[in-house]
Order: structure tokens, then sequence, then C-alpha cells
């Protein structure tokens, strides 16, 4: 038997198990480094399969590690575990039973999908060339649990020479999958901005220095850095999602916070960005008389494939599902996923895993969300045989 059909037959096996899994997840989601009862989860299911693994990895976090029978390179796998803020509404038997949380991003799919790899692996292991590092990480939904991740070691011991990363979408239909050939989502910047002026009565506004009044200037000058400053063809956005000021309508705000994140594909753009937004703010502390700090965090990087990596995973991903069933897609994304700082540091591939519902209005962040299981089996296939191909560098 060759090997697409040995990984199909033995996904069939393990299909029903790792639906009844992502459907327990689904009813028990848990917030950014909330995700003990999940990594629990994870763990009983690692130690079923005899597969060695290390807890609390950036405090929530598990990497298992599969010794394969034969020399060759050590390949990563990474599945995100953390849910949402979101009250579900999608009247699923499987729906949130902890109120204002859900797993409208499809992570307990991805989950049981990395699951699912580790199982037909050891199922082949004195078959398997070098070895295969399984990374359950938290806090993706905050653009923070990579980090932790890579700080506490995720990337040592061994060091990897690819690594895989992957995410439903519905926006795919199920039994395909979808890929970028080189930018795949954007990077994320935090800006963080106070403006300190000095209260008054409204009464004698010339006794103030009116925070409030800087700030409404300021956000409108800042959108003009997208569309006046940067090319139009470098893709970019720039949103003020916060903005605080005033402690009664009749006396001039001292104060004003203002916070929000940029988004672009190329760091040159990010940095032109800030560089913009640190002028404006001189322009403003000169014209309107505030003083001003600015706080700008670089969150995740821009997310990109390698494309020798990329063109070997979409071959075997033809070889498991045909290739008509790999279709590129007509855009990357401008959401962030912190899958970028492993791609930062290790050659990378990420896909799209399709899990589209077909009469199902939704997306991910969407209170409706939800995951065509279909994706489950087919993410398990195409991941497994992706890693089988990469082994054989």
């Amino acid at each position: 038997m060759d090997i697409n059909r040995r990984i199909a037959a033995s996904v069939e096996k393990l299909a029903a198990e790792l639906i009844a899994l992502r459907r327990k997840l689904h009813e028990h989601p848990e917030l950014a480094f909330e995700e003990h009862e999940t990594a629990k989860a994870v763990a009983g299911f690692l130690e079923k399969l005899g597969i060695p693994f290390r807890k609390a990895v950036g405090k929530t976090g598990i990497v298992a590690l599969i010794d394969g029978g034969k020399p060759g390179p050590t390949v990563g796998i990474r599945a995100d575990m953390d849910a949402l803020p979101i009250n579900e509404q999608t009247g699923l038997p499987f729906a949130s039973k902890v109120p204002g949380k859900m797993h409208a991003c499809g992570h307990d799919v991805h989950t049981v999908i990395a699951l699912g790899v580790a199982a037909t692996l050891a199922g082949m292991k004195s078959e398997l060339r070098g070895r295969v590092k399984l990374i359950f990480q938290p806090a993706e939904e905050t653009l923070s649990g990579a980090q932790a991740m890579i700080a506490d070691g995720a990337l040592e011991d061994p060091k990897m020479d690819v690594v895989l990363g992957y995410h439903n979408w519905p926006a795919v239909e199920a039994g395909k999958v979808g890929y970028n050939t080189e930018a795949v989502m954007s990077s994320a910047d935090a800006f963080d901005i106070t403006l300190k002026g000095r209260e008054g009565h409204g009464a004698h506004p010339h006794m103030g220095i009116d925070a409030l009044a800087a700030g409404a200037y300021l956000v409108a000058q800042l959108q003009t850095i997208v569309s006046r400053e940067v090319k139009p063809l470098s893709p970019a956005v720039l949103t003020v999602g916060e903005f605080h000021a005033g402690t009664a309508r009749n006396i001039i705000a001292g104060a004003a916070q203002l916070k929000g994140i940029v988004r672009t594909m190329e760091a040159a753009v990010s940095a032109q960005i800030e560089a913009a937004m640190r002028r404006m703010l001189e322009g403003i502390k000169a014209s309107m008389r505030v003083e001003y700090t600015l706080d700008w965090k670089r969150v995740a990087p821009a997310l990109r494939n390698h494309k020798p990596t990329l063109e070997r995973v979409l071959r075997a991903a033809r070889e498991a599902l045909g290739a008509e069933n790999v279709v590129e897609l007509p855009e990357a994304s401008m959401g962030s996923e912190d899958f970028a700082w492993f791609a930062e540091r290790v050659p990378a591939a990420h896909v799209r895993i399709g899990s589209k519902i077909a009469g199902l209005d939704t997306a991910i962040h969407r209170a409706n969300y939800d995951c065509n299981e279909a994706a489950i089996p087919l993410g398990v296939r195409v991941m497994t045989r992706a890693v089988l191909e990469l082994a054989e560098k």
C-alpha cells in the first residue's frame, strides 16, 4: 500500500476519536495562558501514544518529540490552543459551556489535527526519518504565546530544520487546502499614546490645555499616513481603536489616551509609519501645547512562507488530495499570526485547511462561527504527508 493510502487508512480509524475530542475542547474553551485543561487533554492523548513531552513551556504550552527509526532532519509542526472572549451563538449541541468564551477561531480543531498527526506518525515510527517536534502553543489570540514558548526554549533541544503551521479557513471549501506563495499574514505593531495637557473649567478654556481636542486632531492626522505617505501598492492599515479623555462635560480634559494597531506586509513600511507618527506627535506638541508619550511595540512580524519549504509541502498536499484540491488564495490576509515568530527563525510553510460549511455565512472571530469537521481528517492527512516529505531532506 502506498504512503498516501496508508495515511488515509490510519486517519479514517482516528477520525471519530479526534472529532469527539474536538467537541469536548469546544465545550470548554480557555483564553490565553489559561489553557490548563486543554493542555491536560493534549498530555493525556500523547501519554496514550507513548510520546514524550515537556509541559508548561511558555506557561501552558506543550512540546512533544517523536524520534524516528532512521537518521534525518527535525521537522516541527505547531498548533495553537486558545479561545476567544466571545459569547457563542451557534446553537450547536457541543457549544461552549463557559459564558463569554468560545472557540471562534478553530483552535480546538488545530489542536486535534496535530494530535492526529502525532498518532499517525507514531504508527510508522520505525520508518520515520529524523524527528518530529509537536508544538502546542497557548495565547495565539493575544499574539504572545509564540514568544513565551521561544523564551522557554521551544526552538532548542532539538533545533528544527523546518516548521509547519496551518489554520482552518471558512472561505475555502472543505476538502481543499489553500496557500499563499509568499506573504501570508501581516505584521502587527501596537501603539499607546498619552497626551498630557492641563485641566480647566469649561467656562475658562484659555486657562487649560485641551488634551481631548489635541487627540481628536491627532486621530484625523494619523489617518493620512497610509493614504498620503505610504506607497499605494504597499498594504498598510492603521487603526485607532481606543480613545479615552475627559471626566465631566464641563471640564477641559487634562489627559487623553489613544491605543491602536498598525498592520503591514513590510518591516520598512512599519518603520515609516512609526516615524510619521512621531513627527505628527511633535507637531501636535508644538501646535496644541501638549506633552506626549508614545509606546510602540512590535507584536508580531509579517508571516511569510519559505518558498522551497512551501513547494515541498504543496507537492505532498497534491499527492495526498489531488492537484485540483490544492488552490492558491487570491490574496494574503491583513490579520496577524504569531507563528510568524517561529517562521522568522526557522524555514517555515503555512497553509489554510478548508473549513467552509455550505449555507453558513460566517468567518473566524464571529459568534456564529463553526468549522466543518471534515477539516480534521483532511488536515491530519495533509500535515502528516508534509512532515514525511520534509523528513526526506
